[in-house]
């Protein structure tokens, strides 16, 4: 029997809330040590093709990666890619779970993503089992799964989606007549209807996905949604406890009423109880749940101090000129925005913002902010990052914040560009580079132009493939361009 996941490669890509970095912001945000992001040890459960892990091996050359997974072409890929880096703290394996050598540990942070709710409830043990015999004292397990109550609205349309599909065995097949049914669902719905508007939108939402991820996601066999705490009582018949949400946004809850986030501070002392209530409110389809030994002391109590350790970045920017009483709106890229009168919050969040996006360490904002008051500095930080504003690492992104003489761009994403659009950042994230002349400057910054010859060699480029016709390319476009992929992060320190 062919492997579905050789049958239809499964499409890998970086997620930022697994890596580890975010995993050891959280553990020091609830008391822990966990071990330096820029010297530790991670194994990652189903790998895939390594887009997780590679670009994060490139970025932390003195920590060390194992990836496993039994797809072995994805495998492959992955290791053709590593090689191409020169990339030595990295091994990708063709392995089973049941055959994992437990002596390959311990390791710091364990990553299982896009695993667990599509595996079998014997596998499901083994991924627990494995975590709890492989983790260091100090260490963080990601687990990601679907949750309930939302997974419900996911199962619906995977029921109705099975059905359409019965006798239909070519994959492909598959794929097209599973979206031309949701195409039809959903066209078929008035919005004026609570069913017909809950159907449309979930219907959409599964159409915005490659065709790909609905094969692996909603029309595979195994496919397990589960309860919060259900999860959390699955791990701790392993020896694992509930430490945090990856999420650095739901530090705090902030989106309900007054009265509602009342009712769940009364539940702070019992955070398994209040997660399941909050999976309730929001009506959770999806979790990223970090774990950590049952023996490891978690203090929940916030603590300004354990920012002092960490390093803060934003990509906000102030909305306009100050209001009445100084008064200013910043807005983040997602959405998120706050409006503050406070001298201290307004200096921080501008000194960052001008820095984008590199990170810098406490006592460096502090400084630069002209503070003496650590502690306000911590309490702003911590509050701002739960509403979205401001990132925290544990280890600086590797990225340049501002072109140099010869200018270097991220060496994973010049060679990921030769294979599609979608590169990863040195932020972890992943941006698409549509344009051929934005692609072709990206491919040229190796580190040894200079201003001119990169002009002049685009300019070339340009006239070759009739771009930019009458309008040639000039330095200060060029540099415009520059700083922009600075500013996403692309270019290497």
């Amino acid at each position: 029997m062919v492997d579905p996941y050789e049958l239809v490669p499964y499409p890998s890509a970086p997620f930022t809330q697994a890596h580890p970095d975010r995993l050891a912001v959280l553990a020091t945000l609830h008391g822990m040590n966990p071990a330096p992001v820029e010297r530790c040890r991670a194994l990652e459960l189903g790998c895939g093709d390594g887009s997780h892990l590679i670009p994060i091996a490139f970025c932390l050359p003195r920590s060390e990666f194992v990836g496993i997974d039994r797809a072995a072409g994805a495998i492959a890929k992955g290791q053709a890619l590593a090689s191409e880096l020169g990339l030595s703290n990295i091994s990708l394996r063709v392995l089973d779970l049941a055959g994992f050598p437990l002596e390959l540990g311990p390791f710091d942070y364990i990553i299982a993503h896009g695993l667990y709710s599509w595996v079998l409830p014997a596998v499901q043990e083994r991924i627990l089992a494995l975590s709890k015999a492989c983790l260091a004292p100090q260490g963080v397990v990601y687990v990601s799964y679907n949750a309930l109550p939302g997974g419900h609205l996911r199962l619906m349309l995977r029921e109705m989606m099975l059905f359409h599909l019965r006798g239909t065995e070519d994959a492909d097949e598959r794929i097209g007549q599973a979206q031309a049914l949701l195409k039809w669902l959903a066209s078929a719905q008035r919005q004026d209807d609570p069913y017909g508007a809950l159907l449309k939108a979930e219907a959409e939402r599964a159409l915005e996905r490659r065709g790909q991820f609905l094969f692996h996601d909603e029309l595979t066999d195994v496919y397990a949604p589960l309860y919060f705490h259900e999860f959390v009582e699955q791990a701790a018949r392993h020896g694992l406890q509930y430490l945090a949400e990856a999420s650095l946004t739901e530090l705090r809850p902030r989106e309900f009423p007054q009265e509602v986030l009342d009712k769940l501070e009364e539940l702070a002392g019992e955070p398994v109880l209040k997660e399941q209530y909050l999976d309730f409110l929001r009506c959770r389809k999806f979790r990223h749940t970090l774990l950590c030994h049952q023996e490891a002391a978690l203090d929940r109590e916030w603590e300004p101090g354990r920012i002092n350790k960490l390093y803060a970045a934003s990509a906000a920017q102030a909305a306009g000129p100050p209001g009445p009483g100084g008064t200013e709106e910043f807005r983040g890229p997602q959405g998120s925005a706050i409006s503050t009168a406070h001298p201290l919050a307004k200096a921080a969040l501008h000194s960052l913002t001008e820095t984008w996006p590199r990170a810098l360490a406490f006592a460096e904002l502090l400084e630069r902010v002209g503070g003496e008051n650590a502690g306000a500095l911590a309490e702003i930080l911590y509050w701002t990052c739960a509403a979205g504003l401001v990132e925290l690492h544990a280890c600086p992104p590797c990225c340049a914040a501002r072109p140099g003489e010869r200018p270097l761009a991220s060496p994973v994403a010049r060679l990921q560009l030769r294979r599609g659009p979608g590169v990863t950042t040195l932020r972890h994230t992943t941006v698409t580079v549509e344009g051929l002349l934005e692609r072709q400057l990206l491919l040229l910054l190796d580190g040894t132009r200079d201003r001119a010859k990169l002009l002049a060699e685009l300019t070339e480029f340009a006239r070759s493939h009739a771009l930019r016709p009458g309008a040639p390319i000039d330095a200060a476009e060029l540099e415009r361009a520059l700083d922009k992929l600075a500013r996403l992060a692309l270019l290497v320190e």
